[in-house]
C-alpha cells in the first residue's frame, strides 16, 4: 500500500504549482499516455478452463476522438470489444460501446450509445431501454483506460471508483491499491502496481499495471467459483 506521507508530498508539491500548469501537465499526460501505442496491436495470452486464447488489444484515434477495441479468439468462436470516446484533460468521455460473440450465444451481445451527460441507451437481444445515471459513466473497456490515466496523471489513490453501464443497469467498480509487486509474463520481468477488485465469498480480480509501459494492464487474474482466468502479455511493446 502506499504511504500516507508519500501521497501527501505528491499532493504539497502541487499546491505550488500555478493551477492552470497544472491542468495543463495533466492534459498532456493523458494525451501522451492514449498516444504512445497508438495503432499498435498489444498481444495478450488467456489461459479459461483448460483453453488457450488469443487476444488483441489497439487503441487508434477516429476524426473525431478515439477507438479501443479488443479481440479474442479460439478456434471457431470469438470476441469483439469495442469503445469509442473523447479526451477532455484528464478525463475519458464515452460517446457508444459495443460487444459481440461469435460462434457462441448472442443473448450476451450489447450496444450502448452514451447520449450527453448521464443518459444511456443499451440495445441488446434480452431488450433495449435507457439508463439516467449520474455521470461520469463508463463502459468495461473504457474504464480501463480512464484507470491507466488516473494512475499514470493523477494524485495518487488508495482506491479507484468508476460506474460501469452494463446492460439495463449500473455497477460500481472499486479498484483497490495493494502496492508494488514484480511480476513476470511471456513478455519479461515488471515492476508493477498491484489492483484488487471484488470481495472473498463472490469473484475477485487481481490487476498488475506497469508504470514504465504508462499503467499498462501486463497481467489480470480473475477468480470466481473455484475458477481461474488468467491474462497475460505476451510481447512487449515497441513504444
Amino acid at each position: 500500500m502506499r504511504s500516507l506521507t508519500g501521497s501527501w508530498v505528491v499532493i504539497g508539491c502541487l499546491l505550488w504549482l500555478p493551477v492552470a500548469t497544472v491542468r495543463a501537465d495533466a492534459a498532456n499526460c493523458s494525451l501522451a499516455l492514449l498516444e504512445r501505442f497508438a495503432g499498435e496491436t498489444l498481444k495478450y495470452g488467456v489461459q479459461w478452463k483448460g483453453f488457450s486464447l488469443n487476444s488483441e488489444r489497439r487503441i487508434e484515434r477516429t476524426e473525431t476522438g478515439w477507438q479501443a477495441i479488443n479481440r479474442s479468439s479460439l478456434l471457431f468462436m470469438s470476441i469483439e470489444e469495442e469503445t469509442r470516446f473523447r479526451l477532455e484533460g484528464l478525463n475519458l468521455i464515452s460517446e457508444a460501446y459495443r460487444y459481440e460473440r461469435h460462434g457462441l450465444s448472442d443473448k450476451r451481445n450489447l450496444r450502448l450509445e452514451f447520449n450527453g451527460p448521464g443518459r444511456v441507451r443499451y440495445f441488446s437481444p434480452r431488450g433495449d431501454g435507457v439508463l439516467d445515471v449520474e455521470p461520469p459513466v463508463f463502459d468495461l473497456l473504457n474504464h480501463q483506460l480512464q484507470m491507466r490515466i488516473d494512475l499514470s496523471c493523477g494524485p495518487p489513490q488508495d482506491e479507484y471508483r468508476y460506474t460501469i453501464a452494463r446492460h439495463d443497469h449500473v455497477s460500481e467498480y472499486r479498484y483497490r491499491v495493494l502496492g508494488a509487486e514484480s511480476v513476470t509474463t511471456e513478455a519479461g520481468t515488471f515492476d508493477a502496481v498491484k489492483l484488487e477488485r471484488g470481495e472473498a465469498g463472490g469473484h475477485i480480480d487481481h490487476i498488475w499495471l506497469a508504470p514504465a509501459l504508462d499503467h499498462l494492464i501486463v497481467r489480470m487474474v480473475r477468480t470466481e467459483d473455484g475458477e481461474t482466468a488468467e491474462l497475460e502479455l505476451k510481447k512487449r511493446p515497441d513504444r
